[in-house]
């Protein structure tokens, strides 16, 4: 484990923001979405996402450096979205990744919501169960069928189970990956 506890913030320098770009690029994009491939996707540092003022990209510090990052997205109604999350592999197996998600849970709380939904890749969807998410189609999961929908209730006294109503989508229709 690492000796000391991190903190999940926007970016305030253009060194942070650079080095956000630098890790979503190689961690995230290089990693599931490569070029020649049926999964790529082009990166755009400038997408307009990151600067629509419902979302939050965040960077996770680590005595002054950016280990980790992620973005929270408040959706409509009580709902939020986690979207690209990931930890510098340097850093990877000290726990950072459960205290980046358990940051970004906060950060959307903070804006209301009582869901948090995400798109993870089959080789992450055990970090994510192991941190309460469970697998559920959720309105504006991703349309990738390789990636897995899941949302985790951040509110205690919440029903368990919660049907896909509330989730605003229908059941996911695609096979689920084993």
């Amino acid at each position: 484990m690492h000796p000391r506890l991190t903190v999940l913030r926007q970016p305030r320098s253009r060194k942070e923001l650079d080095r956000l770009h630098a890790i979503r690029r190689s961690e995230i994009f290089d990693r599931y979405h490569p070029p020649a491939t049926e999964w790529w996707v082009p990166y755009d540092p400038d997408h307009p996402d990151d600067r629509d003022p419902r979302h939050r990209a965040l960077v996770q510090m680590l005595d002054g450096e950016v280990v980790g990052t992620c973005r929270v997205d408040a959706l409509h109604g009580d709902r939020a979205a986690l979207r690209l999350v990931a930890v510098d592999p340097r850093w990877r197996g000290q726990g950072l990744g459960a205290e980046l998600v358990e940051a970004a849970e906060e950060v959307a709380l903070g804006l209301g919501a009582e869901l948090l939904c995400l798109n993870a890749q089959p080789s992450v969807t055990a970090f994510y169960g192991r941190l309460g998410f469970v697998p559920q189609a959720w309105a504006g999961s991703s349309r990738c069928r390789r990636s897995v929908p899941m949302a985790k209730l951040l509110r205690a006294g919440l029903p368990a189970g919660v049907p896909p109503s509330w989730l605003g989508a229908a059941p996911d229709p695609r096979p689920k990956l084993a």
